[in-house]
């Protein structure tokens, strides 16, 4: 019965892959040119500077090009035709007309550079993602490009890679130079680690090969074989050990939060499972990098990797006890909701008395947070929005012009600090384009939440279309959450990975073109 079942859906998902394999050249040119704007930037200092952002732009002057021809091709000639489009387009356009009043227009360009960035890979983007599949590889790729940067965060903290200021005080920064935008990053990553595993994690090499010729010549033995669960919980366990290796108590409570929203939103089968799942990722996780950061401040780093390593031995295994578990006991899983909506009650008041229970015998946890450096930063960021909207209400139209805070934020000072951010990017974009700007940023996230919310519905219930929408919509939500305390966003890195959810869950939830794929309407 099981093999009849999976046997239309390999058939579809290889249908699809050579169907998309037959996709002339140029469309293949820009998508795999998106694909490494994609992969590249965070290797880069996030691309939190001018000179690699202005790189960036070249390339992605080259890609936009390249999907231009591939349109033309097609004969499609549209450019914008969803609300969500308009805003994301309206956000350079403001900072192309706040350069006009702009205090320093040496910085305004910069920002104009970046914002001008984001609209062409988004665009780009909601072009060539023509069905399902196309999301899921260029979500592939923002996934894996995580996985490297979390690698790179442990090499580093070990000495066997030099990162200028990527392991500074028992944190790990890697190549983002802030452990803070970094959390960001790999909390969007990890949502769509969950995803992957439940709904790729189950397929055989033969449901991944589209090529009927080399299905025919390899053995069937390694056809019907299921290794991408193991891949996949592999990657999520190193994503999230280093999630927590960032110590950002702001990125680990929004992360928090959104799984709570996430959780929710699983049909009631689900949640029970990925919870589980999660639990066993997030334990051994935890313990594996508080020691593995121990000891590479030792310097012992045969000892930090050797915990790594326990940590990836015990959620392999794990992962292998939780799929012969499924297979062997799913008919004696209980089908009723309200016994799986208990056991799901309980293990969540399980898990709130563990914390407790750590937090008592470890009542340094809690000193860590009423310590005076880190009140003194949380004070500190309300003077920063006091200071941004007293600028806004002297320049409310336009604003101050792109890098206007880092320009003229002394002027308002009541006592003397030092920050070139606001520490909230919103507040950031109500400063440098005045009302007019953070109202296009309330009109993108407006927009793009009524698209997934249309894209969620619009899908089958159970279907990986569903699954992928509400992952890709709980990954936005836990960067654009962080982005109100903090300038995660001005690493444009990650500003690119959100702006490409943006583009995905747009197509998904409304597609013109209907026959690709992805149903519209």
């Amino acid at each position: 019965m099981a093999k009849a079942a999976t046997a239309p859906r390999a058939v579809s998902t290889n249908l699809t892959a050579a169907k998309a394999a037959t996709r002339p050249w140029t469309y293949q040119a820009a998508f795999w040119g998106l694909a490494v704007l994609l992969l590249l930037p965070p290797f880069f200092r996030g691309l939190f500077f001018s000179p690699e952002q202005e790189l960036a732009l070249m390339g992605a002057a080259v890609v936009c090009w390249f999907t231009w021809l591939w349109k033309h091709g097609e004969r499609d000639y549209s450019f914008l035709s969803h609300p969500l489009d308009y805003f994301t387009l309206a956000l350079p356009a403001v900072y192309i007309l706040s350069f006009f009043v702009a205090v320093n227009t040496g910085l305004a360009v910069d920002e104009i550079v970046k914002n001008v960035l984001y609209f062409l890979v988004y665009w780009v983007a909601g072009q060539l993602v023509r069905e399902e599949r196309d999301a899921g590889r260029l979500l592939h790729v923002i996934y894996l490009a995580a996985a490297g940067v979390a690698l790179a965060g442990l090499f580093t903290a070990t000495g066997l890679v030099n990162i200028k200021d990527g392991f500074l005080n028992g944190r790990i920064y890697s190549s983002f130079q802030y452990p803070n935008a970094l959390a960001s990053y790999l909390a969007l990553a990890g949502f769509l680690g969950l995803f992957f595993r439940a709904d790729y994690g189950s397929r055989t090499v033969g449901e991944s090969i589209a090529d009927p010729v080399l299905r025919k010549t390899l053995p069937r033995r390694l056809l019907e074989l299921r290794p991408y669960g193991y891949f996949y919980t592999a990657a999520n366990f190193l994503i999230l050990a280093v999630l927590f290796g960032t110590k950002s108590r702001g990125g680990l409570l929004v992360t928090g939060a959104v799984f709570v929203l996430y959780l929710i939103g699983l049909s009631w089968q689900k949640r029970l499972p990925v919870l589980v799942y999660t639990l066993l990722l997030s334990v051994p996780g935890y313990l594996a990098v508080e020691k593995f950061i121990t000891a590479a401040e030792a310097k012992q780093t045969g000892q930090a990797w050797l915990w790594m390593a326990g940590g990836l031995a015990l959620v392999l295994a794990a992962q292998w006890a939780y799929r012969y578990g499924e297979g062997r006991f799913s008919a004696r899983w209980p089908a009723e909701k309200k016994r799986v909506n208990m056991a799901l009650a309980g293990m969540v008041l399980a898990c709130v008395i563990a914390g407790g229970a750590l937090l008592a015998v470890h009542p340094q946890a809690v000193e860590k947070i009423t310590t005076f450096t880190y009140l003194r930063n949380a004070f500190e960021r309300t003077f920063f929005v006091k200071d941004a909207l007293a600028m806004v209400k002297d320049r409310p139209i336009l604003g101050w012009g792109g890098g206007g805070w880092e320009e003229a934020y002394r002027s308002y000072q009541d006592y003397l600090y030092n920050s070139n951010e606001v520490h909230s990017y919103y507040f950031q974009v109500a400063v440098e384009t005045g009302i007019l700007g953070f109202l296009v940023v309330l009109g993108i996230w407006a927009s793009f939440l009524w698209t997934a919310h249309r894209a969620f519905w619009n899908a089958p219930p159970g279907s990986g279309r569903r699954g992928m929408a509400w992952a890709m919509t709980a990954a936005a939500l836990a960067v654009g959450l962080h982005a109100v305390m903090d300038f995660d966003l001005s690493l444009s890195a990650l500003t690119l990975a959100l702006w490409t959810l943006f583009a995905c869950v747009r197509v998904l939830g409304y597609n013109r073109n209907r026959e690709t794929g992805v149903e519209g309407e």
